[in-house]
């Protein structure tokens, strides 16, 4: 029995409808998969253990560059040694682990070297709180070779605020601006000035690579992943 041309009529516009819903299936899907791709970049995360006589030290790691520029992140610290201290009454105690954790502000990546930097906003040391951390972790491809492995430094700095104050005899007090300031030679136009409140702290770009010395690798065991 041959089928009815409304029959035939039907399988096609059912055909038809398939493709149709199909094509609007990848259409939904594709631009979601493209946004994915797109908002990922630069990244490194990594731990390593440093051995010494007297404690171990563990630091942890992991920073994002998304391909707008912004950069997050964080780095967790950890000192297992306890030392004994002197309390206020003479008496003495040990003391706990020390450890902070940093807000990863600042991310760049050289081949298979990442620098990172950022504030440390949470310590069980008071003092240690608002200091600037600098991390710089070396990815090798993971080898067992002790002369190719992962590579990890870091260094703790304090915040330095520039306390003297250039001024202009020229110029009032109730002229001069703190924040934006600059003083200049006026006999030297190739001068470009000193500003007036300078506070220098420590970031990912404010060292040379070739400046960095890196634990060795005797005492630290790592890995580190750094996708560029």
């Amino acid at each position: 029995m041959r089928p009815s041309r409304l029959t035939l009529r039907c399988n096609q516009i059912q055909r038809l409808f398939i493709v149709f819903a199909t094509c609007l299936i990848f259409l939904s899907i594709t631009p979601r998969v493209a946004l994915l791709f797109d908002s990922t970049g630069a990244s490194v995360d990594g731990s390593f253990r440093i051995s010494s006589l007297d404690s171990d030290r563990y630091i942890e790691f992991h920073a994002t560059r998304s391909v707008g520029g912004d950069v997050s992140g964080q780095t967790i610290f950890r000192d297992d040694a306890v030392r004994p201290h002197t309390t206020t009454d003479g008496e003495s105690q040990e003391s706990q682990p020390f450890f902070f954790k940093a807000d990863v502000d600042c991310l760049v990546i050289n081949k298979g070297t990442a620098v990172m930097s950022g504030s440390i906003t949470d310590s069980n040391s008071r003092p240690y709180l608002g200091r600037r951390v600098l991390v710089v972790a070396q990815d090798n491809g993971g080898t067992d070779d002790q002369s190719k492995r992962d590579r990890l430094t870091w260094g703790i700095y304090r915040l330095y605020n520039q306390s003297w104050l250039p001024s202009d005899s020229e110029r009032s007090a109730d002229e001069v601006d703190p924040l934006a300031w600059i003083a200049t030679d006026s006999e030297r136009p190739d001068d470009q000035g000193v500003v007036s409140n300078h506070e220098q702290v420590i970031g990912c770009q404010s060292f040379p690579l070739s400046s960095f010395s890196f634990v060795n690798p005797s005492q630290g065991k790592g890995t580190v992943r750094v996708r560029p």
